[in-house]
């Protein structure tokens, strides 16, 4: 089919920013990160998850809505016994919430979507929107040592370059300038769980001796936003490191990628020559000082 100008051009959802010199900002990795709870369950989910609990024994199903004064009755004094840890959890899969997190690295957005049951994912993508003006997220380690540090930024800010100067040819395409993007550009993704996915990813990611640093902060902010609102959950999303519980407490410590030794709370006897690093990762990231917000426009700093 030929080309006609009689065709409206529609606008389009993102553009290649052509000419536009890539605008940077060096931050904190760890205080970037941000949790919002956008989406949670109405109180009428609760009679539905009532129905679920009662129907082994129910002699007749109960249908929520059909007689709204039982309904008000039973949410004026109503027990959910999944969400202290008893009865069946069948329940638990009918509470939905929705988290936007931003601030993290396609690294732990990779880590989360790895979460398949009962979750559902939308995140910013890297193939049709450009991406040169997005901001770096800093490890503290790197940022302590200045002399690399400097290499890093120098390296980020060049990688950056080459991405605009790829797109501003308008032959080589997003999907193809977007493999010299370093990994530690800021994005955000879109997360539903059901509780009993949400569950099984707090108790899983909110371990500091197993899990990168980013994933442990993103977990702690999950639960601190969903508590908020719904504080009866608290025993169902507890941290399983404190109470000896955690995987990484309960499994052959040395199993796998044995990284940092023990810090206090999961402390054993233990042979250094076992570990990657002899230092605790509060040591050697958590509890280094916060990095310093930088900007850049191109090559220089401002």
């Amino acid at each position: 089919m030929p080309h006609k100008n009689t065709i409206p051009v529609r606008k389009k959802p993102s553009y290649v920013l052509k000419g536009e010199i890539p605008k940077t900002k060096f931050k904190d990795g760890l205080t970037s990160i941000k949790v919002d709870l956008i989406h949670w369950p109405d109180e009428s989910i609760h009679l539905s998850s009532y129905a679920f609990q009662q129907a082994t024994w129910a002699n007749n199903p109960y249908v929520p809505g059909v007689n709204p004064k039982k309904d008000h009755k039973l949410l004026s004094n109503l027990n959910i016994a999944a969400f202290q840890g008893n009865g069946l959890p069948l329940s638990l899969e009918l509470y939905d919430f929705v988290f936007s997190i931003s601030g993290i690295t396609r690294i732990v957005t990779h880590q989360i979507v790895r979460n398949r049951i009962g979750a559902t994912y939308s995140q910013q993508c890297s193939g049709d929107k450009d991406w040169r003006h997005h901001d770096v997220l800093v490890p503290r380690s790197l940022y302590k040592n200045k002399p690399l540090y400097k290499q890093f930024q120098h390296n980020v800010l060049t990688s950056k370059k080459i991405y605009a100067d790829m797109l501003d040819t308008m032959d080589i395409p997003i999907l193809d300038a977007r493999r010299i993007l370093p990994h530690c550009l800021e994005t955000f993704i879109y997360v539903k769980f059901n509780l009993v996915t949400l569950i099984s990813f707090i108790q899983k990611r909110d371990c500091t001796q197993t899990q990168e640093p980013e994933m442990v902060i993103v977990a702690r902010k999950m639960r601190k936003v969903i508590l908020k609102r719904f504080p009866f959950l608290k025993k169902l999303l507890e941290n399983k490191c404190q109470s000896g519980n955690c995987f990484y407490t309960k499994s052959d410590r040395l199993t796998g990628t044995s990284m940092f030794i023990p810090d206090s709370i999961h402390d054993f006897d233990y042979n250094k020559k076992n570990f990657i690093y002899n230092k605790t990762v509060f040591e050697m990231v958590y509890d280094l000082p916060p990095v310093r917000t930088e900007k850049y426009i191109g090559f220089k700093k401002i």
